[in-house]
């Protein structure tokens, strides 16, 4: 069974469990302001709903436990295997990863649509400068370099660009009407540049350490390339974590005018 499937079974539970133990949003805060969901291919309220939930709700939402903040966005552990010669061959340990940046998301557009008795979301979101801090572990070879270090990573990217397609459907639980988010898909569309800085490559030789990071931020574009789908797969796990518990805590129309 795959992570991913393993991943929405246990979300799948969760959500059941939440939202069975009736431990639900009470009284929408006024900043939530409801959003139709008809049919359209340009709809300037969905994009302020979310860029609200994402700056109000950066460090949590309150009454909920087990979601952790969206900005920073927190990941406990990421493993990366990639071969792609002749420029990678790679296997990396990160822990404690840390994204700061999200709670300034700009939604540029948005679009929705309704088929099958599910919704389909759309958006085309900017993220103008995004932090990243890890512990790493790496073996193997990067573009010219033999690699078997541990230490800090750090890594700066401007204008980072993507769209987002979210799925959900509605269920409705003890007279309530929830949002279950069955499926969340992202696709970097632009970046302008990645800063890359890793510590202790060489065993504290400072000179190849230096030298080794100039090159990763050379090529920056390459090694970006080659590890988009591992960085893509787990955007969309960690985001269909959060969306998925959020929208089961908050009932439908308290987001939602077609459920008021």
């Amino acid at each position: 069974m795959s992570f991913a499937l393993q991943f929405l079974i246990l979300s799948s539970s969760l959500w059941l469990a939440v939202v069975h133990a009736q431990n639900y949003l009470q009284e929408p805060p006024a900043f939530l302001k409801p959003c139709s969901l008809k049919d359209t291919e340009s709809n300037a309220c969905l994009p302020a709903l979310i860029e609200t939930i994402f700056q109000h709700w950066r460090n949590g939402v309150p009454g909920l436990r087990g979601v952790g903040s969206l900005d920073p966005f927190r990941v406990g552990k990421l493993r990366i295997a990639q071969r792609v010669p002749p420029n990678l061959d790679v296997q990396v340990a990160l822990r404690n990863l840390t994204t700061h940046g999200l709670s300034q998301a700009k939604i540029l557009n948005s679009t929705t649509l309704f088929k099958s008795a599910h919704y389909s979301l759309g958006f085309h979101v900017r993220l103008s400068k995004t932090k990243i801090r890890s512990d790493y572990k790496l073996r193997g070879h990067v573009l010219l370099l033999n690699l078997n270090s541990a230490g800090i990573l750090n890594s700066e990217m401007d204008n980072l660009e993507f769209y987002l397609a979210l799925k959900m459907k509605p269920l409705m639980v003890h007279g309530l009407t929830f949002m279950n988010v069955s499926d969340i898909k992202t696709d970097i569309a632009r970046i302008d540049k990645i800063r890359i800085n890793l510590t202790n490559l060489f065993g504290g030789n400072q000179e190849l350490e230096r030298s080794a990071n100039e090159l990763f931020n050379e090529n920056w574009r390459v090694l970006f390339d080659v590890l988009r789908p591992v960085l893509t797969q787990t955007f969309d796990t960690v985001l269909l974590d959060r969306f998925s518990k959020i929208f089961s805590f908050v009932p439908a129309k308290f987001l939602f005018q077609e459920f008021a």
